[in-house]
């Protein structure tokens, strides 16, 4: 009995885990816990840039620039630059780094109020930035500064098109200024259109000639005639009644 007991229980030791579905609460809390990072280092900086190029265009500073030249292939071109190979910090999904990870666990509740959930709001959006290991920017070929993309960028449509750097470099007081009074005008214009016109008062006892006269439909009575049925004629030429004519016939006959 000892060494069957033995066995059983090793067997049952020995046995791997079953392993979790895709249904599974706790890996959609793992899951939702890795995309709230992702929101906060990817989605949400690629959302701010969108927007920033948006507020560019409403204030009149939206402007292509020019991609700068490889130094590479042409050394002495006006704004050539070295390109230089990005080596972002990848994202850190492990457990011990990831704060929402500590509560996806077997048998937590999912609904908190007061301070716990203001905790569980904070502990969500407490993610780092992206960092930067290695590389990035450009490299100007003529003074072998390292400057970011952007203003190489700036430097290389300087070269070309300076009236496009100009615009492009402008801060957005100038443009806004500039829009806000133009949306000022339009506001000031839509209302003189929406103003209510006063009417004239119409004198006393007074006769308008201009409008013309109210007059009677007949064209109802006309439809109403002419869809009502017709009386019968009774003439000289008109059909005998055969009801009528029997009763001539019977009288005739009483009177022989």
């Amino acid at each position: 009995f000892g060494s069957s007991l033995f066995c059983s229980s090793s067997t049952s030791a020995a046995r791997p885990k079953m392993g979790k579905s895709i249904r599974s609460k706790i890996k959609k809390r793992l899951r939702t816990a890795k995309r709230q990072r992702v929101d906060a280092m990817i989605l949400t900086p690629k959302l701010h840039e969108h927007n920033e190029s948006l507020r560019r265009v409403m204030e009149g500073r939206g402007v292509t620039l020019l991609k700068p030249k490889n130094a590479f292939k042409y050394p002495e071109a006006p704004g050539a630059v070295f390109p230089q190979h990005e080596v972002m910090k990848p994202i850190d999904f492990r457990s011990s780094n990831l704060p929402m990870a500590a509560f996806a666990f077997r048998g937590n509740r999912r609904k908190y109020s007061g301070e716990e959930l203001e905790y569980m709001n904070r502990v969500a959006k407490d993610h780092p930035k992206m960092e930067l290991m290695a590389g990035g920017g450009a490299v100007l070929a003529q003074s072998g500064q390292r400057v970011p993309l952007r203003e190489a960028e700036l430097l290389a449509t300087a070269a070309l098109r300076p009236e496009v750097a100009a615009i492009a470099a402008a801060g957005p007081s100038t443009a806004a200024s500039a829009v806000a009074s133009a949306i000022a005008e339009e506001a000031e214009e839509a209302e003189e259109a929406d103003a209510p016109i006063q009417a004239e008062k119409e004198p006393e006892n007074a006769v308008d000639n201009s409008r013309p006269p109210v007059l009677k439909d007949e064209r109802r009575a006309k439809r109403a005639a002419a869809h009502r049925p017709r009386a019968a004629k009774k003439g000289k030429g008109a059909t005998p009644d055969p009801v009528t004519k029997t009763q001539k016939k019977s009288k005739a006959s009483m009177k022989v």
